[in-house]
């Protein structure tokens, strides 16, 4: 590959997407500002990738990774608080419906039947499923006023007729540069782990990308539908060996608008030494 070529320019965003190393280990990289970030993923976030891409393209937003019973335990422990009943849950935003697995037919029919769009089948076998009830609620103008559940909506008869259990709502996954703190560390979690390989680039494009989780049950390539995989980065080596990461490296990228970048002004993963 060459070292010198230019790449688009990109304002400064939030980008999340997948690499696989030679152990076909499945990581997710994070630049939460600046590039350099391959020319053709999508803005995302990486919570966004945790059971399959999701983008714009409605096709993709149905790609769903075949987690296992522990890969899936590690996310849900991670992502979701403590399950509600639902009819004690105010405002259906982000989260994780939980149906009984053997009205699976009714649910989809239904949900279909009040226009929602089923994103994700988390989990068949659990019953798990991310569903966006945006129109089950009457959105108030005033900014004191939450949104009210219609009573008129699909909601409330999967309520009603015992098809939906739970409710599950997602936390909010952030990773915090720290300016390096007392033990050295950049980066802190507010979440301990996840079943992905996971980097982070910090704002400045001369350093790195760090590796801040090394994974209990790592996703591999064979867990991701097959005509997805072509769509993953690869880089050459392994992850566990890998701390530091340059993508630039490895793929064409784009990078922040100012100042332009080319590869040879970045820093090699060979060359890197930790400020």
């Amino acid at each position: 590959m060459k070292t010198d070529k230019e790449y688009p320019a990109t304002h400064s965003m939030a980008t999340a997407w997948y690499m696989v190393d030679d152990d076909d280990n499945v990581a997710i990289i994070q630049f939460e500002n600046n590039g350099p970030i391959p020319v053709d993923v999508p803005d995302t976030w990486f919570d966004k990738l945790l059971f399959g891409p999701s983008t714009t393209d409605r096709d993709d937003d149905h790609i769903t990774f075949s987690l296992t019973d522990d890969q899936l335990d590690e996310v849900l422990e991670n992502l979701t608080y403590a399950p509600t009943a639902p009819d004690e849950e105010k405002y259906w935003d982000e989260g994780i419906t939980q149906i009984d697995p053997s009205r699976e037919e009714e649910f989809l029919a239904l949900c279909r039947e009040g226009e929602l769009i089923v994103e994700k089948c988390v989990s068949r076998v659990r019953g798990l499923y991310l569903v966006d009830y945006y129109n089950c609620f009457k959105h108030i103008e005033k900014e004191e006023d939450s949104p009210l559940l219609d009573p008129q909506s699909v909601i409330r008869k999967l309520i009603d007729r015992g098809i939906i259990l739970r409710y599950l709502s997602f936390k909010y996954l952030s990773i915090d540069d720290n300016k390096a703190d007392e033990s050295g560390k950049k980066f802190r979690l507010n979440f301990e782990s996840l079943p992905y390989y996971l980097y982070q680039q910090p704002y400045n494009e001369e350093e790195l990308s760090e590796r801040v989780l090394t994974p209990r049950h790592p996703v591999k390539l064979s867990q991701v539908p097959e005509e997805f995989r072509s769509r993953i980065h690869r880089i050459p080596g392994c992850f566990a060996d890998k701390e530091y990461l340059q993508i630039a490296q490895h793929t064409p990228c784009r990078f922040e608008e100012s100042p332009n970048f080319s590869l040879s002004t970045l820093p090699r993963e060979e060359d890197y030494i930790p400020t």
